[in-house]
């Protein structure tokens, strides 16, 4: 390992700063490099992706005074909507106002380690890298333009068309890449595709850090006795199909099991449409919000299953939800097409697979495990083993730290 002290600056539009809600990769990743003793520029967006709204810079100079890193903050126009055309001139906005900043550079960092996406930002900065001949490594986190697909209701062979070119301006960042991070080997294959080059190929999941994770387990939620608690994290959008869980659930009360309880933790563009569907089926769904990480855990642990809702056609492949399922030793009810998560959910051992769509099988599915304490428990110790094994940042993400402390200035 190179034990050169390095400036390194890294760029993450959609990242949580410490106090705000969430527990973000590249913010810890950032206070990570920085204890072990690097010089890290943490460069970020004005306006927060998830609560829609935008930071307040006084809190931010306060934060900054505390922190053992600098961070930058570039504007951004802002958006209400997760698709639409003010997301996009948003996000130009940001790779412009980025691209400005990064000319008043007067020291150039030793090394680049980027967010993908967005798209232009991480464009930007690649070609930035290039100019300078500064190693540029990029973390996958996203496939797009394939994970806005679903989105458009057009036949295949007609929205691959339309989304040609960005999926040649995608090969075009890929290729900028020194270095590969992602958070699956789905995604790091997408991106060897093209990249033939590249140094490192690194698949690191999102994971947690389980010692905070099991430090937030402490605060008291209080469950009825007899509840029986399927639970959802993340966002409301068309890529998760929260709504087959919901008529699952909804069949189940009919059927006079009224205990099992749908907990949906998180927001998102479609809520009031899923907060209808519950609504016009009587379903025992309680829709709880986007909660603090801290406030998150300590429902998910008194959980008994642990829903990966994901659509039919949808590109996620292990997402953030998924290391802090494992980490609370549930069972996954999941639907997620992805061949690299079903082999995982089937091999070790950790819960069922189900088609998207399917509310019978689904219903079957938490009814047989709410009869079988057993192989609730089996499932949930195998889950936590795996998050022990290869969800745990403390140790899987030395293998970031590896990548960005091996690069050659």
């Amino acid at each position: 390992m190179n034990s050169k002290k390095k400036n390194v600056l890294l760029v993450a539009p959609f990242t949580n700063l410490p106090g705000e809600k969430g527990f973000n990769r590249f913010t810890y990743i950032t206070k990570k490099l920085s204890d072990i003793g690097h010089h890290v520029t943490l460069l970020t967006s004005s306006f927060k992706h998830g609560e829609k709204e935008f930071r307040d810079p006084q809190k931010i100079n306060v934060l900054s005074e505390s922190l053992p890193y600098k961070i930058v903050i570039i504007p951004e126009l802002g958006y209400s909507k997760n698709v639409g055309f003010d997301r996009i001139w948003s996000h130009r906005h940001f790779a412009k106002q980025l691209t400005t900043y990064l000319k008043t550079l007067e020291q150039k960092p030793d090394v680049i380690y980027c967010a993908y996406p967005m798209m232009g930002a991480a464009y930007e900065v690649g070609k930035y890298a290039k100019r300078n001949k500064i190693p540029f490594i990029i973390d996958i986190q996203d496939v797009w333009p394939e994970s806005i697909k679903n989105t458009l209701k057009f036949p295949d062979p007609l929205t691959d068309t339309l989304l040609y070119p960005l999926t040649v301006y995608a090969n075009r960042i890929y290729q900028l890449a020194d270095s590969v991070v992602g958070v699956s080997q789905s995604y790091i294959e997408r991106v060897e595709k093209v990249n033939h080059h590249a140094k490192n190929f690194v698949p690191v999941f999102i994971g947690t850090d389980l010692s905070h994770f099991d430090s937030c387990t402490k605060l008291e939620v209080f469950k009825k006795p007899g509840e029986f608690w399927i639970t959802y994290v993340g966002t409301l959008s068309y890529s998760y199909d929260l709504p087959t869980v919901i008529r699952a659930v909804a069949q189940l009360k009919k059927k006079g099991f009224n205990q099992i309880v749908l907990k949906v933790m998180g927001d998102g563009p479609f809520k009031d449409k899923f907060e209808q569907l519950a609504k016009e089926l009587d379903a025992p769904v309680e829709f709880m919000g986007y909660l603090s990480y801290e406030h998150m855990v300590p429902t998910l642990v008194r959980s008994d299953i642990a829903a990966n809702a994901i659509s039919k056609g949808a590109q996620q492949s292990i997402t953030n939800k998924i290391g802090d399922y494992v980490a609370a030793g549930l069972p996954v009810l999941n639907s997620s097409l992805n061949k690299e998560f079903s082999d995982i959910v089937t091999c070790k051992k950790i819960g069922y697979n189900y088609a998207p769509g399917d509310a019978s099988t689904l219903a079957d599915l938490i009814l047989s495990l709410y009869h079988n304490v057993d192989l609730r428990r089996s499932f949930g110790a195998n889950a936590r083993l795996l998050a022990e094994e290869k969800f745990d940042r403390r140790t899987s993400y030395q293998e970031i730290y590896s990548v960005v402390e091996s690069v050659s200035i």
